[in-house]
């Protein structure tokens, strides 16, 4: 292949001096040769005259390939497409290599090379990948059975300076992933969720009192409560702002949530079947002058209809509620002073028992904010199962309601003059009545 291209290049070479040749030709009897125009003909490309390693690679500036990665969607299909801009040169590699392992998405086809790239040795001190601190997000939700649980430490002792949001596994960590979590001081979002193993509630508060940066929390749908636990003091995690609680906690409990940091403004409690009210009216009571959102959802048997009626006598100063309408009844609103809750959500826990004596219509939100305690409320979202949309009168009441939610937007954004309340202000197009399945 180079003898042929260097042949082309000599008889190229050899056809351009003949042409010079002939258009400076001697002048013949004092006259001046003129000869016949002969149009040069280039080669059909410059790979005929050039090898491989001559041709000049094109260079485009940082800013312009990070333009055009940025138009690449973030899912688990695009994970081939940026790994195939590593290999186009070493400026598309310096760029796309920090989006592909920015927060990878792990499966059980992938996760083996995973591993070897980011944990080629297992003492870190014999071998390092640079590639383990580029990974911002580890969601190992989609893993099963796929690796283990000393594995799963092992991968956060290696990413563990760089982490700031963190997903586990369902049947990979246990209490002896902890101690590398407990040193991932970057983390912001964790989501233990997933988890299938128990875990002490000591063990748990003990892991995350160092994480300074954690603004967001689920706790295991399996934890169990610890009766040791509620005779210390532990301390949260001081910017925490959102609280996921689920699983084996009980109303004896309280003791360690009576020192929730201030900057808690969102709470969500579900999946709780031995937490009551005596557990929390008192956590609302704490949390009630920065509490904006709660969600109570089911399965919590221990509330009965009509439970939580007073809630928001107590959160003073929510801005949403989500709440299951198995703990609550029309009194929800009755002696109600203004409240500044701006987004209702009616959900049910889909049980055949659904009491419908009570129940909150769209009549009864109405008069709420006709009547001024909910006047600030600007979005209604309900379940399907309360019936609101199935007969004509009850289609004529939602409309009704939604047209008194939209009018109210509007005079807000007419009368919205300072900045605070044009932030806090709901939208036009948001405001109105949602029924979903």
């Amino acid at each position: 292949m180079a003898l042929r291209r260097r042949q082309q290049w000599d008889n190229l070479m050899k056809e351009t001096d003949r042409l010079e040749q002939e258009a400076y030709a001697p002048i013949s009897n004092g006259q001046p040769c003129y000869l016949p125009y002969r149009p040069w003909t280039p080669p059909h490309s410059i790979a005929e005259i050039t090898s491989p390693l001559e041709r000049t690679p094109v260079h485009l500036p940082t800013e312009i390939i990070i333009l055009i990665l940025s138009f690449i969607p973030r899912r688990s299909s695009s994970q081939s497409t940026l790994h195939a801009c590593c290999l186009l040169s070493r400026d598309w590699y310096a760029v796309a290599v920090h989006q592909l392992y920015h927060s990878p998405y792990i499966n059980g086809q992938n996760f083996k090379q995973f591993v070897a790239t980011i944990c080629p040795s297992v003492n870190a001190h014999v071998r390092k990948s640079d590639l383990a601190d580029l990974v911002r997000r580890l969601d190992m939700g989609n893993l099963v059975h796929d690796g283990s649980k000393s594995l799963t430490a092992r991968l956060l002792g290696r990413v563990k300076f760089m982490l700031e949001e963190f997903v586990a596994p369902q049947a990979s960590f246990a209490v002896n992933c902890l101690a590398a979590l407990s040193k991932c001081m970057n983390l912001r979002h964790l989501d233990l969720s997933l988890i299938s193993e128990s875990i002490a509630l000591r063990d748990l508060l003990h892991a995350i009192m160092p994480l300074t940066k954690l603004i967001s929390l689920r706790f295991p749908r399996s934890s169990s409560n610890d009766v040791k636990a509620n005779s210390l003091f532990y301390s949260w995690p001081k910017n925490l702002q959102k609280l996921h609680l689920s699983g084996g906690l009980q109303d004896t409990s309280l003791f360690i949530f009576s020192n929730l940091p201030p900057t808690l403004s969102s709470l969500t409690i579900e999946n709780c079947p031995n937490l009551g009210c005596v557990f929390i009216w008192p956590v609302l009571s704490i949390l009630s002058s920065h509490l904006t959102h709660l969600r109570i959802s089911y399965h919590m048997p221990k509330l009965r209809h009509g439970s939580l009626n007073g809630i928001l006598l107590r959160a003073t100063n929510l801005r949403s509620l989500s709440i299951a309408v198995d703990y609550v009844s029309d009194e929800l609103f009755i002696l109600l002073p203004s409240h500044p809750l701006q987004t209702l959500e009616l959900d049910d826990s889909g049980a055949a028992d659904l009491r419908l004596e009570g129940k909150i219509t769209p009549n009864v939100v109405f008069f709420a904010i006709s009547d001024g305690g909910l006047e600030n409320l600007r979005r209604v979202r309900v379940s399907k199962r309360l019936g609101w949309g199935t007969t004509s009168e009850g289609r004529k009441d939602v409309e009704e309601l939604a047209e008194l939610l939209e009018v109210k937007a509007s005079e807000d954004a007419e009368f919205a003059t300072h900045e605070n309340q044009e932030q806090r202000r709901v939208p036009c197009s948001e405001a109105g009545v949602w029924i979903f399945d």
